[in-house]
């Protein structure tokens, strides 16, 4: 009797541990987890990749329409050896006929390891309408085997190939064109400035020695100056210097001023109290102030001027020479220094 006792004892102690499981199974069935239609899966594009070679990973996540889900915001790695070179933006499904949606994101991944890399699940976070509280959903975790690149020993060993070019684009080329236009103008400027520096070649200086008188020598220079033709060749600021320094020379030679040393308007004032008509004196002014102006380029004079200048200066010459004021003691010889 105290052995049935003992044995009834037992047994309801048993059917109340039943009682106790029965209900805490009950009150967390399956349709009551908030999980019960979620569902996260990763997949892999291949299961064999070499070192470097580029593979897509995509990310899925099935949930009823009106749960909540905040997406993992991803760093350049899934692992500590998958590294992550592009992504896509988040798509989200529309509702399939059972009421729930599919929120899916693309990978494109690489690996330098050799060997097996892991992928562990990812984490996503969910939350049922309504609800404050987030679960946690885990996508499967998945393996990538890396082979060595395989390296075919029995094959001839072949030179380094040269380097490949690339061609250069205009925007490469820009910046030397620019440079080189750069350059160019400043050589020509240099040479420009230069050039504007450099003094033209200055006309033959006219000695003049005893042997032959002034008024020959300066009309034999004025007719060689007729035939050399400088202003018809452009050299117009020369034609009027070698005709201005013919005839300082020829007053200088001829009278006792210093023609060569004295500006136009000197000249003039010490010519006129000499015994020289007005008609001679006016021809040598016209002539020795067009050719000032000619030399500080105030003036471009026509070619009918041009001669006209030169005639005066003989006219001048001529009508000068025999002045009573001109010097009367000996002839003069010229020489020309180059």
């Amino acid at each position: 009797m105290q052995r049935e006792s003992v044995n009834e004892k037992m047994n309801m102690k048993r059917n109340s541990y039943l009682i106790v499981l029965f209900i805490l199974f009950w009150g967390f069935k399956p349709d009551k987890l908030p999980a019960q239609n979620v569902e996260a899966i990763g997949t892999l594009s291949t299961d064999t990749v070499v070192p470097g070679q580029q593979f897509g990973f995509e990310l899925n996540m099935k949930v009823p329409e009106n749960f909540q889900v905040k997406w993992p915001v991803f760093a350049d790695t899934l692992s500590a050896s998958i590294e992550i070179i592009s992504r896509n933006t988040t798509e989200t499904s529309a509702p399939d006929a059972e009421g729930n949606k599919i929120l899916r994101q693309q990978f494109v991944l690489t690996t330098f390891d050799t060997g097996w890399a892991y992928l562990p699940g990812i984490n996503i976070q969910f939350a049922p309408e309504g609800d404050t509280s987030f679960y946690l959903a885990q996508s499967n975790p998945l393996m990538l085997r890396v082979q060595p690149v395989s390296i075919d020993t029995t094959a001839v060993f072949k030179p380094i190939k040269d380097t490949e070019g690339i061609p250069l684009t205009f925007a490469e080329f820009f910046p030397w064109i620019i440079g080189s236009l750069g350059i160019a103008a400043l050589i020509a400027g240099l040479i420009w400035l230069l050039r504007k520096r450099k003094p033209s070649a200055a006309a033959p200086k006219e000695v003049i020695k005893q042997g032959l008188p002034p008024h020959v020598i300066a009309i034999d220079q004025l007719e060689q100056l007729r035939l050399e033709k400088l202003w018809q060749q452009g050299q117009l600021k020369q034609y009027y210097t070698r005709l201005s320094d013919i005839i300082r020379m020829y007053i200088e030679a001829q009278f006792p001023v210093n023609a060569v040393e004295m500006t136009t308007h000197e000249i003039l004032a010490s010519l006129k109290p000499l015994d020289i008509n007005d008609e001679a004196m006016n021809k040598l002014a016209l002539t020795l102030e067009l050719s000032d102006l000619v030399k500080f380029a105030k003036a471009q004079p026509t070619g009918m001027e041009n001669d006209m200048s030169l005639n005066h200066l003989i006219d001048f010459v001529n009508e000068s020479y025999g002045s009573s004021s001109a010097i009367k003691d000996g002839v003069i010889e010229k020489e020309i220094v180059s």
